[in-house]
């Protein structure tokens, strides 16, 4: 319209030129030429600005259009192909004669080639030398497979770009020309991290199937809505199929196919527990059930599984799970259980056994055995470098400390022993290393403190374990004894009081008896001094006045001895101090009695200690002929313990002989004394040496000192 209206003007100034020329310009002709050539200067004016207007919208269109062709995250280019009958001589493997030429390629297209706009121009045909040489043959093959047939082009393959591999792929779709050529459009995919992706996915892929297969467990894909599924080679191997069989069986058995497989008594079961996992009751699905094997036996499978994805509706849809056969440790179970109802049966033989031989026990005695049947033992085992290896659960109900208190800080068990037994701890931890290999140690009785603060009572036993020359490390059985403890001190206490009685009542009755008895021949005796014959009465009364008064020295004496009422008013050091003395008086052996204490103890462990000290004396008396007695009385305050050492000088004897025969019964029962009171004795004598004993006692917390 714009060289139709210039046209027109044209002409109009030519007229109106002729109107000049001819001199007549102000005719009417002229006149409207010239109005004419105005309006349309008027409408020519108005179409070059919307000319303007058009052009600038056409640059801002372009722009528009390159901003997308150019940023898009893939490349785009098109491509002409030449006619079918100009491709001779001319190869898609190379760009020396190809049998195309690039046309257009965006920014991201040379961005992926890593090429310049400017190489591209330079060399359209550069996408055949960069395509790598194992897959120049199929870029070749496909391309003229499309070219020929006119249909998409789509190819993956790689290119090398500055001596890097990279993974593309190509998509374009033909447009064919009036001159035979071919356009391709189409877009490149950089595909490299995507392949980097697939190939370590692959690769788990393939170390998880080694691994499953390696634990033989067999992995399962199953469709809950269609029955489908798919199985490994595990799965299938694990009742005696093959891949094969097994999918023939699901077409022939359907959605509930595995119901005609499994126990009839575990269907119930497994269906229950899939619809709880199918309800979100259970987060997982996980059964132990018997299967048919090809072979018509049953077979244990533990079944796993986890719906992981649903339908738009809220029902299960696909669920992934694991199949492993379990027959082995069924079998194995059954073969424990078989076991351990062969063993309870022995323990039952064995218990009836024991408790026919105990049945003659004492009360306290039957106690302490119930007691401690059923007592679980803290046992432990401490390696070489002093780690606790294992340590049995029941040490919290010994101890108060939890096992991960000791197999954190495995000094605890040093810790909490008493202060007034370390010495005997640290003394047999000292001796252990001189044990042979797996000999057990001599049982050790001490005290420990609990978490909460209370003190009990343990026995432990240990062993060095020495397996084939190696040092495994030291095995300990603790148990805690306070009640046996407790049992034996009640018992000791009654079998004290009991005798305690009876030697008061004969104390008694000797010195009310025998006293009054002996004063009357007293006076018989003087009734004598009546008679005629007088010598004969001096003798008769001289002699019985001697007689008597030995009789009633002796009776006191007696009683004095067998009492407790001296030892409860003078106390264990002045008592012996006055038994001794009054020995000494006799002059026919020398008693030298040393003590560092004058004070009182409680009245258990000074009766004892009473007991221990006039049955040694007795004992020497008796049958060692000696001349000389050393008594040695200590008492260590800061460890709280007393060490009493008593010797002679006679004739001494056999102590291994004498008490294998169980003809010392003297010294058994001091013996007994000091094993009630937890203290420990050393007896030395053999014919011609005399006798040398050692004991130690430890003084109780609950038995306070009592002052004078």
């Amino acid at each position: 319209m714009k060289n139709d209206l210039k046209t027109t003007a044209e002409n109009l100034c030519q007229k109106i030129e002729e109107s000049l020329n001819s001199g007549d310009l102000y005719n009417s002709t002229s006149r409207q030429l010239i109005r004419d050539l105005l309006a349309h200067q008027s409408v020519l004016e108005s179409q070059n600005t919307q000319l303007i207007q058009s052009e600038k919208e056409l640059i801002r269109d372009r722009e528009y259009y390159n901003d997308i062709f150019n940023n898009q995250p893939s490349g785009l280019y098109r491509i002409r192909v030449f006619s079918i009958d100009k491709w001779e001589g001319k190869s898609w493997t190379s760009s020396d004669k190809p049998p195309y030429e690039m046309e257009i390629a965006s920014d991201r297209f040379c961005e992926i080639l890593g090429i310049t706009r400017k190489a591209f121009i330079k060399n359209p045909f550069i996408i055949s030398d960069l395509v790598y040489n194992d897959d120049k043959e199929s870029f070749a093959e496909i391309n003229i497979k499309s070219n020929k047939n006119l249909i998409p082009f789509r190819w993956e393959g790689r290119l090398l770009v500055h001596s890097d591999i990279i993974w593309v792929r190509l998509e374009s779709m033909p447009r064919l020309l009036e001159n035979g050529d071919i356009l391709w459009t189409g877009i490149l995919y950089d595909m490299t991290d995507r392949k980097k992706t697939e190939d370590a996915l692959n690769e788990m892929r393939s170390r998880l199937e080694e691994v499953l297969e390696g634990a033989n467990v067999g992995t399962l894909e199953w469709n809950i809505q269609t029955g489908k599924a798919k199985f490994n080679d595990i799965w299938a191997k694990n009742l005696g199929y093959t891949q094969s069989e097994i999918k023939f069986g699901q077409r022939i058995w359907g959605k509930n196919g595995w119901k005609m497989i499994t126990h009839p008594k575990d269907v119930v079961f497994a269906q229950k527990m899939l619809e709880k996992h199918f309800s979100g009751e259970l987060p997982h699905y996980a059964v132990e059930v018997r299967m048919r094997h090809k072979k018509g036996h049953w077979v244990w499978i533990r079944q796993e599984g986890k719906v992981k994805t649903w339908t738009s509706d809220g029902k299960p849809l696909l669920m992934y799970g694991t199949h492993t056969n379990i027959s082995q440790r069924k079998e194995a179970e059954v073969a424990l259980n078989k076991l351990n109802e062969e063993l309870e049966k022995r323990v039952a033989i064995r218990t009836a056994e024991l408790l026919k031989l105990n049945s003659e026990l004492k009360l306290t005695e039957q106690k302490f055995r119930t007691i401690s049947d059923f007592t679980h033992d803290w046992e432990y085992w401490r390696s070489p470098e002093n780690k606790i290896i294992y340590m049995s659960p029941s040490v919290e109900e010994i101890t108060g400390y939890s096992m991960y208190d000791f197999e954190k800080s495995p000094g605890l068990i040093d810790r909490i022993v008493y202060k007034n037994d370390l010495e005997i701890w640290e003394t047999h931890k000292r001796n252990r290393g001189f044990l042979s290999p797996n000999e057990n140690s001599k049982e050790l009785i001490f005290r420990i403190v609990k978490k909460n603060g209370d003190l009990i009572w343990v026995g432990h036993v240990s062993r060095n374990i020495i397996v084939d020359g190696k040092d495994l490390g030291i095995r300990v059985s603790n148990r805690d004894i306070t009640d046996k403890i407790n049992a034996e001190n009640e018992l000791f206490n009654v079998t004290l009081a009991v005798e305690e009685r009876e030697r008061n009542r004969f104390s008694s009755e000797l010195h009310d008896g025998m006293g009054p008895l002996l004063s009357t021949i007293k006076l018989y005796f003087q009734w004598l001094s009546d008679t005629d014959d007088i010598e004969k009465k001096k003798l008769i009364t001289e002699k019985g006045n001697q007689c008597i008064e030995a009789a009633i020295q002796t009776a006191r004496e007696l009683a004095r001895g067998l009492s407790s009422q001296l030892l409860d008013k003078l106390g264990f050091i002045n008592a012996i101090q006055d038994f001794t003395q009054r020995i000494n008086d006799t002059s026919k052996i020398r008693i030298n009695f040393k003590t560092n204490t004058n004070k009182r103890f409680n009245k258990f462990l000074e009766i004892a200690l009473y007991r221990i000290t006039t049955e040694l004396l007795k004992n020497t008396l008796t049958y060692a002929e000696a001349s000389a007695v050393e008594i040695s009385f200590n008492y260590d305050q800061k460890k709280n313990k007393i060490n009493f050492y008593y010797s002679d000088n006679g004739v001494g004897f056999d102590s291994d002989k004498t008490m294998q025969s169980y003809k010392g019964l003297g010294i058994m029962n001091i013996q007994q004394r000091v094993q009630i009171l937890k203290g420990k004795i050393n007896i030395e004598s053999s014919p011609g040496e005399g006798l040398k004993t050692f004991i130690q006692f430890p003084v109780e917390e609950s038995n306070d000192i009592i002052l004078n």
